[in-house]
């Protein structure tokens, strides 16, 4: 290294920096190493021998400022400036103004920043106990609050800690009155106890430091003079073996071949002695920039700020990802202009593309956005209400240069630029147009009922000299923007072949695990898949349980301080199950990613689940854990495993489907396996990883924005999937960003391109990547919908099995036998008549005269307490639409819930086609439209029976061919058949699709029938029987219900289809008649007579089919029988020789089967009875 001897005099370094070519102070600091005899720093080096300036030492012609400070205090006026962040803008404007004027005249009469620009200087409390007392007089409790509150007391200085740096001033714990923490007092013991929680990274410890309350944020400040070394040395981890000069480390990149920045950041641990940041490691040792270092020739860029500024307005750039995308049309405009510019003039984007910066603008509106920070504490969706405000302020309310006083607007006085605020709207995104004038339109009404109304009583009464403008003056503008809706996403969802796959690879026979009961242990394969830091926790020996097949341990070798200096020592590590459970969980349940780390294990609930072995399945317990009573006062269970109907589990979501609005749900069915999972896990977080105390909402890591007064609400919660000891749920990107790729890639055969190596992958650290995440799955495309509540679980799981159930409705009499009766014919008709007079008064009075016996959802509950126009209701034999059967395309679930306007899907299609009245949240029904419920019903179950049947072919030829395929793959043979397995997996799923879209149509038709009963049930209760609708004619009942009856043909099912068929006027029997013509058939041939359904018409088999089944039921007396019957187990002879006196029953079906003519009367009967 060169000596003061070796360094050049003055004047032969003024010859060599100029001989570089460097022009500014800045580049001298990157560029002097380039020869060796020159001085790091000339100012001081040279300050005794010919030091004048940089100017005369670079040759640079010496800028002409104001010689005197009054000059420069007049110029900067001149130019309007307000603010010293305007000034730093703004000060070229005016080539003679320094960019410090606060250096520059120090000793020529500068004062401060109010008196140079011309500003009043605030009145702030003189001293530091009368601000300390304001300020706790506010209830702010730390630093970030101050920053955002200040402004309410206008005395209050924005930096108080420099304002009375000399006045009293100690730290902001005593300032705010606050508890200084408790933090270890030496270097060494905060040492030991970070590397205690095996912290093994900076970032790791920004995340974890709170497990320790001792802890400091920033331990690097707080023991800066208390034996602080660096991150190396405070975490116990070895220092790496850099190379020790820049030359060395450059000659290093180079030869790997990088070429720039983002190479080098992939590529730099293929060669373990390169820095991660070399611009740091050798700041002090040669570095100039990333060029120099990678060998690279330097851009011809724009030499100074104002040309690139320049260059970038002409090409018409408005903002930063225009300018991403658009810099190239200018070769000489670089990328990273902030990065490029930093010392040469760089503000901010707003400036360099000239821009207003809305933020700017909140300085001077400290009243007006105090206002808006206590208005934001009431809200929900933060980010986009202050968003909405910040622009109002800088991008209108500024323009219009009106005054800081929040309630200027609403004074009726004030004229209202209407035009310009259209304009302002206008000029905003599509998607932000709505949106914005919906937030700026709230916080004008909050300042109205916050400042400009008189409480009378318990009546607030608008001062008569205010309104709000945004209602009165703009009324109806929020009606001409247009709601804005997204395009659909491409991204295609993950196929159900692969989520089984990737299911049966985590869990083989997943679904029989409540039968046989696998340990963590029994699942080797997890430890090598789930193998990161976050699936190995640091554990002391006494929590190793060698005799608990869910404790997978290990002993590795970790760094550790033993008493008073550091080991190499064995340490202790358990392996979580927190990671495969969520995974398997969202490739299970149709949940949202969020919703399902965010379950609850219910270590605070007074009751648990717990697994039974003697008996399998779960029992109910009370809970005497630690935990047990401890959580948030006054609210239901928490778990998500709760006991359900007849002790039946079910499943409890925390939050809802959007998590942005409070509350959770339940759904009535948890599958076995994810039942089994969640205790298994609740069991090992309360052993493993237990808990001192249920979790604050308040105090977990939130991505987005939430009102504090919410997070508050919701209490406490025992998140199932904690990821260690401070009992923050795990984060989406942990359980599933990174793990659903490699999953995938796992299970991925030849062929299929579900996921792949992320480029620049390590071998010791793979990545993968996929166009499919954790929101492309579709969980089962059977049960997904159960996943919304209310589903009638044991029948769907026989229906999917293909069983043949009939929906019948039946009743009980007041009288001696007490006897369940089906609803016959007769019953029906009389019912239907009544239903008929029923839908006359609603055609001409509407929905009112029948309102308290329909049933009330919250798509239809404000149509049922409105006055809906009798020529808006269309009435059909299942129920009502309100809507003149004209909002299908609006009918369907939210697809964004807004306090302003609510956009919802088109109704779902279904059995009934597009106007599928069942899955439209505006169809109305109840116990008038019973029976055509039910009807309905039964012909979707028809539907459903077929396509079971399709559904389970195909999942037989699919399970057969994945064999074969096995068996190829053990016998080393070529997969000859992969083609046909894909196309038999398709079929498969849209056969599922179909079925899926039935049951569900199902399940919603199941959910109504059963609130008719409840509102029968209901009548009767409260007396009202009499004056509600008469399903059964004539005496007093003592029940009312409906039964599924399974039988093991469906010919019970075709019958009451048929029956229906000449009942109800929408009934369709299309697909039931051709059925029973071939059931009759097969019976009449199966018992020696002539098979003769085939041919007639529809019209004529469904009056035939009608007739044989009145004189069936009346020889036999039940379904069962009949059922018999067609099936071969009873024959008609032996009915014929068991009721010898009575009229064969064999002739009396030979003669309607033989008797065309006799077809014909009953066919005009029907007729004429219809």
């Amino acid at each position: 290294m060169p000596t003061k001897k070796n360094f050049y005099t003055y004047a032969e370094a003024q010859v060599a920096a100029q001989a570089l070519g460097i022009k500014k102070h800045s580049d001298y600091k990157k560029r002097y190493r380039e020869d060796l005899r020159l001085p790091s720093n000339p100012s001081q080096f040279y300050v005794d021998a010919g030091w004048i300036d940089w100017y005369d030492f670079l040759g640079n012609e010496r800028p002409d400022f104001y010689t005197t400070y009054a000059e420069a205090q007049a110029a900067a006026r001149a130019l309007g400036v307000k603010r010293q962040p305007e000034y730093t803008k703004r000060y070229r404007e005016d080539p003679r103004l320094p960019s410090s004027p606060d250096e520059f005249y120090a000793d020529a009469g500068w004062i401060d920043w109010y008196d140079f620009l011309g500003n009043e200087r605030p009145d702030f409390y003189t001293t530091y106990a009368q601000a300390q007392v304001a300020v706790r007089a506010l209830g702010i409790k730390n630093q970030p609050d101050y920053k955002i509150r200040y402004r309410e007391d206008p005395r209050l200085p924005f930096n108080p800690s420099q304002f009375y740096a000399d006045a009293g001033w100690i730290d902001w714990y005593v300032f705010l009155d606050n508890e200084r923490p408790d933090f270890y007092p030496t270097y060494a013991e905060a040492q030991a106890a970070v590397q205690a929680l095996g912290i093994k990274r900076q970032s790791e410890y920004a995340k974890r430091y709170r497990e320790d309350p001792r802890l400091p944020y920033s331990p690097d400040e707080v023991y800066a003079d208390a034996g602080w070394i660096d991150w190396y040395d405070f975490l116990g981890n070895e220092r790496p073996d850099l190379y020790p000069t820049y030359a060395e480390a450059q000659a290093a990149a180079q030869a790997l071949g990088i070429k720039n920045q983002p190479d080098y950041k992939k590529r730099y641990r293929e060669d373990p002695r390169l820095p991660s940041r070399p611009s740091q490691t050798y700041a002090d040792a040669g570095w100039m920039d990333w060029y120099e270092f990678l060998g690279n020739e330097r851009p011809d860029f724009y030499p100074t700020y104002a040309e690139a500024q320049a260059a970038a307005q002409a090409l018409g750039i408005k903002n930063q990802p225009d300018y991403n995308s658009r810099y190239s049309e200018d070769p000489r405009l670089p990328a990273r202009p902030g990065k490029i510019y930093a010392d040469a003039g760089w503000v901010d984007w707003y400036e360099f593309l000239g821009n207003d910066n809305p933020s700017a603008a909140l300085a001077d509106y400290p009243l007006m956005w105090a206002n808006v920070e206590r208005w934001l504490k009431t809200q929900t969706n933060i980010s986009t209400k202050k968003s909405a405000i910040r622009f109002f302020v800088g991008g209108f309310y500024r323009v219009q240069r009106f005054p800081d006083e929040p309630r200027y607007l609403l004074l009726r006085a004030n004229p209202f630029p209407i035009e310009a605020y259209h304009q302002f709207i206008e000029a905003q995104a599509e998607s932000l147009k709505r949106p914005y004038h919906a937030a700026i339109t709230a916080f004008f009404g909050w300042l109205l009922d916050e400042h400009c109304t008189d409480a009378d009583a318990d009546e607030r009464i608008v001062l008569a000299e205010f309104r709000n403008p945004f209602q009165t003056l703009l009324a109806g503008f929020a009606d001409s923007l247009q709601a804005y809706r997204p395009n659909q996403s491409t991204k295609p969802p993950l196929g159900y072949e692969y989520i089984l796959r990737a299911r049966n690879f985590l869990v083989p026979n997943g679904e029989q695990v409540l039968q046989t009961r696998p340990s963590l242990r029994d699942l080797p394969h997890l430890e090598d898949f789930f193998a990161t830091r976050a699936d190995w926790i640091y554990v002391d020996e006494s929590l190793i349980d060698r005799d608990d097949p869910n404790c997978i341990w290990r002993v590795v070798k970790a760094d550790r301080k033993m008493k008073d200096k550091r080991e190499v020592v064995n340490s202790y590590q358990i392996w979580s199950p927190v990671r495969f459970v969520a995974l398997y969980t969202l490739l299970r349940f149709a949940l949202r990613g969020q919703q399902i780390l965010w379950l609850d294990s219910g270590e605070a609930d007074k009751e648990i689940a717990v697994l039974d072995a003697e008996h399998g399945g779960v029992r109910w317990e009370k809970n005497i854990g630690p935990l047990a009573g401890k959580g948030s006062k006054k609210r239901r269970p928490q778990a998500a495993v709760q006991r359900g109907d007849k002790g039946a589990p079910k499943l409890y979501v925390t939050t809802n489907k959007t998590g942005r609005q409070e509350g959770g749900y339940e759904v009535e069915w948890i599958p076995d396996d994810l039942l089994y999972w969640f205790l298994l896990l609740r069991d090992w977080q309360a052993k493993y990883n237990p808990l001192k105390e249920p979790t604050r909402w308040s105090d977990i890591k939130l991505r987005a924005e939430t009102n504090e007064k919410i997070l508050q609400a919701r209490g406490t919660q025992c998140f199932l999937f904690r990821t260690d000891a401070s009992g923050q749920p795990a984060f989406t990107t942990t359980a599933f960003t990174h793990t659903l790729p490699e999953l995938l890639y796992t299970i991925q055969r030849t062929g299929e391109n579900l996921a792949s190596e992320s480029p620049g992958s390590k071998a010791n650290n793979k990545r993968y990547i996929s166009p499919y995440t954790p929101h492309s799955l579709r969980v089962s495309l059977i049960t997904a919908f159960i996943a919304d509540g209310e589903a009638p679980i044991h029948l769907i799981s026989k229906l999917v099995g293909h069983a043949s159930l009939v929906m019948t409705i039946y009743y009980i009499r007041l009288n001696n036998d007490q006897m369940r009766r089906t609803m016959g014919e007769t019953e029906k008709r009389a019912a239907q008549i009544s239903t008929q007079r029923h839908a006359e008064a609603v055609s001409t009075q509407g929905l009112q005269p029948l309102r308290h016996q329909l049933i009330a959802t919250d798509g239809n509950r404000l149509l049922l307490e409105s006055d809906v126009p009798n020529s808006a209701c269309v009435v059909f034999d299942h129920g009502i639409c309100p809507m003149s059967g004209a909002a299908c395309q609006i009918g369907g679930e939210a697809v964004a819930e807004r306090k302003v306007e609510s956009l919802y899907a088109p109704v779902e299609a279904g059995y009934l086609g597009q106007k599928n009245c069942p899955r439209c949240r505006f169809f109305v029904t109840g116990v008038p439209f019973l029976g055509g419920l039910v009807a309905l019903a039964n012909e979707l179950a028809l539907e459903i029976h077929a396509e079971s049947a399709r559904f389970q072919s195909y999942a037989a030829e699919v399970g057969r061919l994945e064999q074969d395929w096995y068996d190829a793959c053990q016998a080393n043979q070529p997969d000859t058949q992969h083609s046909i397995r894909k196309q038999a997996s398709a079929n498969q799923q849209l056969s599922a699709g179909k079925l899926d879209g039935l049951l569900t149509d199902y399940a919603a038709l199941n959910h109504y029938v059963q609130g008719c009963l409840k509102l029968i049930k209901e009548g009767e209760q409260s007396g009202e029987g009499e004056n509600g609708v008469r399903l059964i004619a004539g005496g007093d009942l003592a029940e009312v219900g409906v039964a599924f009856e399974e039988s093991k043909t469906n010919y019970h099912l075709l019958a009451e289809i048929c029956q229906n068929a000449t009942i109800y006027r929408s009934a369709n029997p299309s697909r039931a008649v051709p059925l029973i013509a071939q059931a009759i058939d097969r019976m009449a041939e199966n018992n020696g007579l002539a098979p003769t359904m085939y041919r007639l018409d529809d019209e004529q088999k469904l009056v035939v089919a009608n007739e044989m089944n009145r004189i069936l039921l009346q020889r036999l007396g039940s379904w069962e029988k009949i059922d018999d019957l067609f099936s071969g187990d009873l024959m008609l002879l032996d009915i014929d020789a068991h009721e010898p006196e009575l009229t064969r029953i064999s002739t009396e079906i030979k003669q309607l089967l033989s008797n065309p003519n006799r077809v014909c009367q009953l066919t005009h009967e029907a007729s004429i009875n219809e």
